[in-house]
């Protein structure tokens, strides 16, 4: 699911997450201390936002603007190179206040790295795709019985089901005749493969939503032989149930990016509790299993994150942890772990090998990677949402179905 709480700086100054709230506030003060000519206290304000907020490309920008102000040339060119990490957009070339920098023999490997990271890559292939204006792809899951795919939509909660190849596109389950919302992550249970789980949640884009669905979720467990749905768990507050992945030992995980907290369901308890709530974590996104003791979660703005399932133990997957944000979805596969990252400029798709913490990438800024989303690991390919139709909405979240693209699923050789 794209996150939907970095879209602007509005969104950012708004958040009721207490540390956002004071990074907002920096931010603010630093707006304030620029419009009076105090450019210490600009840099002095937006470093403590930074800290409080990190890798938020628009208080990186006036960052690297308050290292210039002040003289500090090189530290905003640092600034400015770490930022392209993870948003190779040139949107500075013509800030005068930034021309100080232009001279330095660092500002033209900043503008190879942005056109290195900007180079197109292309490893996949199409699976199937797919017309149908409205349907909003988001989860998929493949039946080990019959080979179906089935695919969630996030704007009006449909599952539906198509043959290998792409034909055959049927509904098989609406969630609003359940009393639900819209359809996202999805994953079969391990031990019953004729069980589906699903995660709901009311946002925005829903086709029936309303400000009294504000924060509704669910997590739901569905029985695939009559289509019918067996139990629904939530918890009181706003939440936002995104993705989801089950254990061998019947444990379904849960990320829920509203608070942000990992939950759980337990055969012996049948009832969502929380599992993990990290600390200077975000935006919870994509879960993925190692095995039974490690868990990898996504956090949309800082990057992905192991977790130790006994010890509760997270470490930052990288040293540059940067380099993993803006995931979605998350798989692992024989030690390696792939990223949907479409919180990137460009969109990719991302291998690290979890050997040597090593990243490379599969897939990235070609026309066919439209926003990746969720997939699914299934007989040593990975399989994957290539092009969710995030960006064909109005301000007004109705969908663009005039321009609504032709969908795809594609897949990955794993090796």
């Amino acid at each position: 699911m794209r996150s939907l709480i970095i879209i602007s700086i509005l969104l950012f100054l708004s958040s009721s997450v207490s540390a956002q709230s004071t990074a907002g506030e920096y931010y603010q003060a630093a707006n304030k201390a620029y419009e009076e000519n105090n450019f210490s206290a600009f840099l002095s304000h937006l470093e403590n936002a930074n800290e409080l907020r990190p890798n938020h490309r628009t208080i990186l920008y006036n960052l690297a603007l308050a290292y210039t102000l002040n003289d500090q040339h090189d530290k905003a060119i640092e600034t400015l190179k770490y930022r392209s990490s993870f948003y190779a957009v040139n949107d500075f070339g013509e800030d005068e206040q930034l021309a100080p920098l232009r001279i330095m023999p660092q500002y033209q490997q900043l503008l190879s790295q942005i056109d290195e990271q900007s180079k197109p890559v292309l490893n996949s292939t199409l699976h199937f795709e797919f017309e149908k204006n409205g349907f909003h792809p988001e989860g998929m899951v493949i039946h080990p019985e019959s080979g179906k795919f089935l695919v969630s939509d996030v704007r009006c909660g449909l599952i539906s089901s198509f043959k290998r190849d792409g034909s055959e596109h049927k509904p098989i389950l609406d969630l609003k005749k359940l009393g639900f919302w819209g359809a996202m992550g999805m994953a079969l249970d391990k031990q019953h493969p004729n069980i589906l789980w699903v995660t709901t949640s009311a946002l925005p884009n829903f086709c029936e939503y309303s400000d009294s669905l504000d924060g509704k979720s669910a997590i739901l467990k569905i029985d695939l032989t009559e289509n019918q749905l067996i139990q629904s768990y939530s918890v009181e507050g706003n939440h936002v149930f995104g993705d989801l992945v089950t254990a061998e030992n019947e444990v379904v995980y849960i990320s829920d990016s509203s608070e942000p907290i990992v939950y759980k369901i337990t055969k012996q308890n049948n009832k969502l509790e929380e599992f993990l709530k990290p600390d200077g974590l975000f935006n919870l996104q994509g879960l993925a299993l190692a095995d039974e003791n490690t868990l990898y979660l996504s956090d949309y703005i800082t990057g992905v994150y192991s977790v130790d399932i006994t010890t509760k133990k997270i470490e930052s997957l990288l040293p540059e942890n940067q380099l993993t944000r803006g995931t979605d979805g998350l798989y692992h596969y024989n030690n390696q772990l792939y990223l949907m990252q479409n919180g990137t400029r460009p969109f990719q798709v991302a291998k690290v090998d979890l050997s040597n913490s090593s990243i490379e990438i599969v897939d990235r800024a070609v026309p066919e990677l439209n926003e990746p989303t969720l997939g699914i690991v299934k007989n040593g390919n990975l399989y994957f949402i290539a092009n969710s139709p995030w960006a064909f909405y109005d301000e007004d979240n109705n969908p663009k179905l005039e321009e609504w693209p032709l969908l795809q699923i594609r897949h990955i050789e794993l090796k």
